[in-house]
């Protein structure tokens, strides 16, 4: 009863993510990078420690809420169609990962995801490399680490060998130092105010799919005190760096290094 619920409400993301349009922006919408991080750490964590059924079907929870949120935050940022095979295959990779729990005992079913997951990731990898196009590549940069996750845990169950795995987990990180190098968000700083008693400083960085953060930081001259504190410039690129998969990279580097 209870799998047949889980289902049922799967099944339910699905259609809503079907039935809205990619251009409808809900209110106060949440960062689809803090979505697909916690998808990575709960992939890494199963993948070290062994698949128990309740953590499979908290996985597919979490890949399935991922992939409508990407319909609504990520392709919103897209310009052209660069990344439409990468979030295609991503969205139809969700789909079939529904059936985890059911299939995943399947030997020839399991292999058979887990060789297509990372072979699509490939293709993910050389195009983020090749597009010129920073919007498109980050959103391929979502896309990579979905199915990155997803074939973590199918290799496990999959039965690959230790040195296989370590193969997928290095092909992993590569991606995501591309990503970390590609799509860092750009700052810039401008003086708004310099003279015998203050200088006030704001800086602005963009990322790769539009999103900015702007903060300023003033120190009074005859106090030697700041009116506003410095700014943190690496805190700001975490700030503006909503939805984009840069800010996926930068978080889930340190933990895929991990033995």
């Amino acid at each position: 009863m209870r799998r047949r619920l889980v289902r049922g409400l799967i099944a339910t993301l699905l259609a809503v993510g079907v039935a809205v349009p990619a251009s409808v922006q809900p209110a106060q919408a949440a960062d689809v990078s803090d979505s697909v991080i916690t998808l990575t750490f709960t992939a890494l964590r199963i993948s070290r420690g062994g698949l128990s059924a309740g953590e499979i079907e908290t996985l597919v929870r979490e890949v399935v809420g991922l992939t409508v949120q990407a319909r609504n935050e990520v392709i919103s940022h897209i310009d052209g169609h660069v990344a439409a095979r990468a979030l295609g295959e991503m969205d139809a990779f969700t789909i079939e990962f529904t059936n985890y729990e059911q299939f995943r005992h399947d030997q020839r079913w399991v292999r058979n995801l887990a060789s297509r997951l990372i072979s699509s990731a490939s293709v993910d990898k050389r195009e983020l490399d090749a597009t010129q196009d920073d919007k498109a590549a980050d959103a391929i940069g979502h896309a990579l680490n979905v199915k990155y996750a997803m074939a973590e845990v199918a290799a496990t169950d999959a039965g690959y060998t230790p040195e296989s795995k370590s193969l997928l987990r290095q092909r992993y990180i590569q991606a995501n130092e591309a990503i970390l190098q590609k799509l860092e968000p750009e700052c810039q700083v401008t003086f708004t105010d310099n003279d015998a008693y203050r200088y006030t400083r704001t800086w602005q960085c963009t990322a790769a799919n539009g999103e900015d953060a702007t903060a300023t930081e003033t120190l009074d001259k005859l106090t030697g005190q700041w009116i506003n504190p410095p700014v943190n410039v690496e805190d700001l690129k975490l700030a503006a760096a909503v939805n984009s998969s840069w800010k996926v990279a930068k978080n889930i580097l340190p933990t895929l290094k991990q033995p």
